[in-house]
């Protein structure tokens, strides 16, 4: 669909049958050669051994390295290894790099993902051109790597080794990104604020570092002497170098080449458009690496000089630079607003603004700055030591001037994950501005551009269905509620993770978070970024660890916890991502209704929180529907509902299992008088626990009552639509 918007925009263009002919044999080349290298990978399975090096980009965190690895065979794969003592991980952790080793381990099948925007290992794998998942447990170094890669590799080691030596501790992390395109060492929070401000392009080396770079170079070689042609020879020399030292991201080799293309070009006198130059840069890298059209760096790279490309004409409207920056600005978020979506489910809104401060502000400012530097630290300390007693000030002030913009509210836009279908309306309307701009700007031909999304926004809206969703969260409780034409949105419990105490050298830089990186994709991929109400059953961390991520990333109005609860350490340590969050401790009988949607909390009956027989139990009554959510219910608390509200429970559409299925819970009198049409276990595949214990499935089985669980189906979607229900799984 994309490929045929972007033919009839070229023949609105007039663009010539040449090109439009070479595009479309790219486009089947890059099938046909995804294709055959996925069937000529390497089969994988059961146990391994034998000797493999780590690919640049692996990660060493807490007890645990990650990252792709070249077997003796030539294939890839992905692989961990878990150190086994802090004496080991000092001992293996810099031979990682570079060096060959006799390896010994057993191929995974990668697991089904948590929902559909969930990490799909799998789809990960594929888009790396790697073909399985490899567990090494036994990882002994063998000997160094040899050969150019290689060589280049140790470079930018000791670039990296460098910089965190003689940089200042607050100044690396910047520094690495913007000169070597090491990323890791940036913090959540530093990631976080980039992403609500929309600046995380400016810390990814692209065209505009290549081209700042380039062109120091070509000046300083004029400078001394160099004639030109001499001085464009040697930057079509250096320019591949440094795109290895960079890293050799999409976005690094996608400028590197054009700039390279455009030197050859003027080296030996071929006039040639821009446009062609990005053609055939984009050819190459699909013939070397047809899986790299998966990376998002590359669809960005390219979606963002195609748009400011075959937007030339717009943009020489424009007299004035500053003018001009501003446009190829807009042009830039623009064009790309479906590919974000696509991937991160919502833009930032105050990211054309931002971008017109901080794209001059880092072209001319901290990018040649950290170059200087770097050439300083390598030369003479002193000097640079001087510059850094007047820089890391600013530096500093900037970034605490960053974060308080980035605190502003409703800067984010998250309407969700377009389907392919409004993706194609998206990227057709984009064109259609494009196309009507050049003829003259208006606001409505502006509209015209933005009109799918905001359609788009709109959708769940007019959506009169009401949704229950059993998020898989491993081992733990998280259940979300869309009331029809989405009129309240209600979360049941976050999941989390139980920490067990661990050494020290395993703790992990970034440790799983279970509600920013389950949960929250979730909700944000169905375009949900505002909560009624979250709903903590209790405060065990398998059902309230997560609430912590949830409150910082989402506007929630109001949190629910049972009573007495607000006494535990959980509680407190929320209290600081609360906020203006209204706090209720609703208990038995506590009612509220939204249209013919109507919620009645069963339990608990006190005001002392003793344990898992005093969890928020709630019922939700919509039409004929009965959806019961018991938290970590146990027999106890089953009989005292019954007792309460055993006429009300009869014939209850749906049952959140209580306590993942625990023998202690799920008893026969109460499984008996609810009669549930269908229940939701929510547990982890292959838990410590044993849950759900093999007594209360056979109770299920003897009963004849349907079951599902997320460690088996994944997440379970249940619709409620004209006078019935349908259920989806990830099976």
């Amino acid at each position: 669909m994309f490929m045929a918007l972007l033919f009839l925009w070229m023949a609105w263009k007039k663009e010539s049958i040449s090109f439009i002919f070479i595009l479309l044999i790219t486009a089947g080349l890059t099938y046909i050669l995804q294709d055959e290298r996925h069937a000529d990978m390497p089969a994988y399975s059961g146990a391994y051994s034998g000797t493999a090096s780590f690919k640049e980009g692996y990660k060493v965190d807490g007890d645990t390295v990650r990252g792709f690895l070249v077997l003796e065979d030539g294939g890839i794969v992905y692989a961990n290894y878990r150190f086994g003592t802090p004496d080991e991980k000092l001992e293996k952790k810099d031979l990682i790099h570079n060096s060959v080793f006799s390896i010994s381990g057993v191929f995974e099948e990668p697991k089904l993902p948590s929902h559909e925007y969930a990490f799909d290992m799998a789809r990960y794998l594929k888009s790396n051109g790697a073909s399985a998942a490899l567990t090494i447990e036994k990882l002994d170094y063998q000997k160094d790597a040899t050969g150019f890669f290689a060589a280049m590799s140790e470079r930018r080691q000791k670039l990296k080794e460098h910089i965190r030596q003689r940089f200042p501790e607050s100044l690396q992390a910047e520094a690495e990104a913007l000169l070597i395109g090491e990323r890791e060492t940036l913090s959540t929070e530093q990631q976080r604020i980039q992403q609500t401000l929309g600046i995380s392009h400016l810390f990814a080396i692209s065209g505009l570092h290549v081209g700042i770079i380039s062109g120091l170079m070509y000046f300083l070689m004029i400078r001394l002497g160099i004639r030109k042609e001499d001085a464009l020879i040697m930057l079509l020399v250096i320019l591949p170098f440094y795109a290895l030292l960079a890293g050799g991201a999409p976005s690094v080799w996608r400028a590197v080449s054009m700039t390279a293309a455009v030197l050859v070009f003027r080296l030996f006198k071929i006039r040639l458009s821009i446009a062609y130059i990005l053609l055939l840069s984009f050819i190459f890298f699909i013939v070397v690496d047809p899986y790299v059209i998966y990376k998002i760096g590359f669809q960005l790279s390219y979606g963002a000089s195609f748009g400011i490309i075959y937007s030339m004409r717009f943009l020489e409207s424009a007299k004035s630079p500053i003018k001009q920056g501003l446009i190829i600005t807009f042009l830039s978020q623009f064009t790309l607003y479906p590919i974000l979506l696509v991937h991160f489910y919502g833009l930032s809104l105050s990211s054309f603004l931002v971008n017109s401060l901080f794209v001059p502000l880092y072209t001319l400012l901290i990018l040649p700055i950290n170059i200087l530097l770097l050439l300083l630290t390598l030369l003479f300390q002193p000097a640079a030591d001087f510059l850094f007693y007047f820089y890391e000030p600013f530096r500093n002030f900037l970034e605490h001037w960053t974060a308080w913009l980035a605190e502003w509210p409703n800067q984010m836009w998250i309407p969700g994950r377009p389907d392919g279908y409004m993706f194609a309306v998206m990227v057709a309307a984009i064109i259609l501005f494009y196309s009507l701009a050049e003829k003259g700007f208006r606001w409505w031909k502006f509209g015209i551009g933005i009109l799918p999304p905001i359609v788009f926004t709109f959708m769940p809206f007019l959506d009169g269905a009401l949704r229950v969703t059993f998020i898989d969260v491993g081992q733990g409780d998280s259940a979300l509620i869309e009331l029809p034409h989405r009129r309240g949105v209600y979360l049941i419990d976050t999941g989390g993770v139980l920490r067990f105490g661990r050494e020290g050298f395993s703790d992990r830089s970034r440790p799983f978070e279970i509600g920013r990186q389950v949960v929250a994709p979730y909700l944000q991929g169905n375009g949900i970024s505002q909560i009624d109400a979250l709903i903590l059953s209790h405060p065990d961390a398998d059902h309230a660890e997560g609430a912590d991520e949830i409150l910082q990333m989402f506007d929630v109005a109001e949190l629910h916890m049972s009573p007495g609860t607000q006494k535990t350490d959980l509680a407190i340590g929320l209290g600081k991502e609360l906020g203006d969050v209204k706090i209720r401790l609703p208990g038995r009988g506590s009612v509220w209704s939204n249209k013919n949607t109507t919620f009645t909390y069963l339990s608990p009956s006190d005001t002392e929180y003793t344990g898992n027989n005093d969890s928020l139990v709630l019922l939700m009554e919509y039409e004929e529907f009965k959806v019961l959510f018991t938290g970590d219910l146990e027999v106890d608390g089953e009989n005292e509902i019954l007792k309460n509200y055993g006429d009300l429970l009869e014939d209850t559409t749906i049952l959140k299992v209580g306590h993942h299925g625990s023998k202690t819970s799920s008893g026969e009198n109460f499984l008996s008088r609810l009669d549930p049409e269908l229940s939701i276990f929510s547990t982890g595949e292959d838990n410590r626990y044993g849950h759900p214990a093999q007594e209360v499935k056979e109770r299920f089985d003897t009963l004849s009552l349907p079951t599902l669980n997320t460690a088996d189906v994944g997440t379970i979607k249940i619709v409620f639509q004209n006078g019935g229900y349908s259920i989806s799984t990830m099976e």
